[in-house]
């Protein structure tokens, strides 16, 4: 089997409104991704779906240069095409990093034609299932606290365990915040979750966590700095609430040094931000070789990466908390045949066709690709849809005069 062809079509695809403004947003209120067709000569098309972490425009123009690379190569073969991109592209002199959010959406393609060549679905591919239910976490955007409290108990009352939001902004309207999903959330057994992305001192993050314990906190993601592994640990040994890691687990080699330093109780996998896929199951295996339990992270994806995602999911052993993915019932639509995919509360169900085992819906991808035109690429909305300054992870401090209260 050889490549023939590759396809790229941006899309923009509408979120639900709400109630309240989110502090999170500034522009349209949309999911922005590059969908991926890899064509063969044996008739099998995969599917794929890559982030805009830098645009949908750029990301675009990185998978289109990747045809010369991709065409006449056997799909099957993941692991060596995945590298020779990496090659390709000076990845050794650069990081992977720099490209793989962009070749995520390729690996996936490739994954789908092995499946649809096999007649099986990926997890068993991955060597099997050990849960084919998947759990979700419910995400909250940072909003005024009365919303927050409104939002908090709608998602416990929609059965949601886990219940979360982004802090590391200002620690007291953190903690107010956090405080202000407790008052909605009636029942003890339901956890917050809260992620930092790097943004507080190790001070500022030891006292703040400590402040926060008595809200029920399941467990704090990234506090501090990714590269400061001492700095990780020592909030670990400080604080009564479990510490999570992303940033700092973000590729295979980063995992190794955190589970030798033993500076996480947690680690969440991506493969968009590690060696692909493959890199982010090898990142799950040194996890689990240090007894460390895994949340598969994403966020505001649709159905292609949902669906990939929870064979990943099911899959991987110690993938045991709720992963993210709760953003998945804030979409008004999808591009996958059928629109939305089913859900039951956090639940979702691995589906079982071969392959990713979704496919793509042709009508939906012609409208929301003209709406992705029309409304975020001839309006410069390319990286005006969320605020930067929420999302500046480490840098948040450097910026918190712009920042909306």
């Amino acid at each position: 089997m050889k490549i023939t062809d590759l396809k790229v079509t941006p899309v923009a695809v509408p979120l639900k409104e709400m109630e309240s403004g989110s502090k999170m947003r500034m522009g349209p209120r949309v999911i922005l991704e590059v969908m991926v067709e890899l064509f063969t000569d044996e008739g099998i098309v995969g599917i794929g779906e890559s982030p805009c972490f830098l645009g949908n425009d750029l990301c675009s123009k990185i998978l289109e240069s990747t045809r010369p690379a991709l065409i006449g190569k056997d799909p099957t073969n993941v692991g060596r095409v995945l590298k020779e991109l990496y090659v390709h592209y000076n990845l050794v002199h650069l990081h992977i990093q720099s490209a793989c959010w962009a070749f995520s959406g390729i690996e996936m393609a490739l994954w789908d034609i092995l499946g649809k060549k096999t007649g099986k679905p990926l997890y068993e591919l991955w060597g099997g299932a050990y849960r084919k239910k998947i759990e979700f976490m419910g995400g909250i955007e940072r909003q005024d606290l009365d919303s927050m409290t409104r939002e908090a108990e709608s998602r416990a009352n929609q059965g949601y365990r886990v219940i979360y939001t982004k802090v590391g902004f200002d620690p007291e309207d953190d903690i107010q915040a956090v405080a202000a999903m407790r008052r909605g959330i009636k029942d003890p057994n339901v956890k917050i979750r809260v992620d930092a992305n790097q943004a507080w001192s190790t001070g500022v993050a030891i006292n703040t966590i400590n402040r926060m314990a008595e809200y029920g906190m399941e467990f704090v993601d990234q506090p501090v700095l990714m590269y400061n592994l001492e700095a990780i640990r020592t909030v670990k040994n400080s604080v009564c609430v479990p510490i999570a890691g992303h940033e700092c687990g973000w590729t295979l080699y980063d995992v190794i040094n955190a589970a030798k330093t033993n500076a996480i109780d947690y680690l969440h996998i991506d493969g968009r931000f590690d060696a692909g896929y493959t890199g982010s199951r090898v990142s799950a295996g040194i996890a689990e070789a240090a007894g460390i339990q895994c949340i598969h992270h994403t966020f505001f994806v649709l159905g292609v990466s949902m669906a990939f995602n929870m064979h990943m999911i099911a899959s991987t052993p110690n993938c045991t908390l709720a992963n993210q993915g709760g953003e998945h019932e804030e979409q008004a639509d999808d591009i996958i045949a059928g629109g939305l995919m089913k859900r039951e509360g956090p639940y979702m169900w691995v589906p079982e066709g071969p392959g990713i085992g979704v496919d793509l819906d042709p009508e939906r991808m012609s409208r929301y690709h003209e709406l992705y035109v029309k409304e975020i690429l001839e309006k410069g909305f390319e990286r005006e849809t969320e605020n930067h300054y929420y999302g500046a992870m480490h840098l948040r401090p450097y910026f918190m005069d712009e920042c909306p209260r």
